[in-house]
């Protein structure tokens, strides 16, 4: 494949495939691992631009898919946002989303673009058989938002981008990782319960959070008795394996 790709590592816990539209990204986010993994300077995946011919490639690559009768599910985007404010001008995404329609590709949005994003929920609306609505929720105060994750959209905005898809019949789930503070990442799961109907949760890995480790056995335990009793389905990576079956 040209531009789709299959992910590698923890990645694969949440896709079997996976596409860039952009390379780099301007939110900002202090605990983004894209700048590693793509072997970029910080500095510079912060000024995002457009993959050469996206589009087009995207298009072959749906395509061979096809032909391949190949339907695994598409992720759009592990390494950068589909709703960046650079998309406002070029509006990649929305001609991508009409590509994964035309060819029936089942694909998920993964954003903290918040409002921006709900432009495209008319499209979105028209497949729900085919596509998932996602948002990153990791933080609710202002200070920690403006620590963590300077430019993306406020946690506001994404659980509101998050209660439109849920109305039009979007099928939805959000991303509670990386946990930057396990108090912050409770209190957004009980905010979205109505609007969620997966989560996705993991730790953070490559950065200390700065809480100490007997929290997240609590937190892990308190979540999972939530989701269970609320009958939410939900998803523990494999970092989180070791919280799950140790009292700590």
């Amino acid at each position: 494949m040209r531009i789709i790709y299959e992910p590698r590592g923890r990645a694969l816990e949440y896709a079997p495939l996976a596409v860039s539209l952009y390379r780099g990204c301007s939110h900002g986010c202090t605990y983004c691992f894209a700048p590693a993994s793509t072997k970029t300077d910080r500095e510079k995946f912060l000024q995002p631009y457009a993959r050469k011919d996206a589009l087009p490639l995207l298009k072959k690559d749906c395509e061979e898919l096809q032909r391949a009768k190949d339907k695994r599910n598409i992720l759009m985007s592990f390494t950068t946002d589909p709703y960046q404010p650079l998309d406002r001008s070029l509006g990649l995404t929305r001609k991508a989303i009409e590509i994964f329609i035309e060819y029936s590709r089942p694909f998920d949005i993964l954003t903290k673009g918040g409002i921006q994003s709900m432009r495209d929920f008319d499209l979105l609306a028209s497949r729900p058989d085919l596509c998932h609505y996602a948002t990153t929720l990791t933080c609710c105060l202002p200070e920690t938002e403006k620590e963590w994750e300077p430019h993306a959209a406020s946690w506001g905005e994404r659980v509101e981008a998050l209660r439109e898809a849920k109305r039009r019949g979007i099928p939805t789930w959000a991303s509670i990782e990386p946990i930057i503070d396990p108090w912050q990442s409770r209190y957004l799961i009980a905010e979205t319960l109505g609007c969620v109907d997966l989560y996705k949760i993991g730790k953070m890995n490559h950065i200390d959070p700065g809480f100490p480790e007997e929290s997240l056995f609590e937190f892990v335990k308190s979540i999972k008795y939530v989701l269970e009793s609320t009958k939410k389905q939900h998803i523990f990576k494999k970092d989180l394996e070791p919280y799950l079956f140790c009292e700590g």
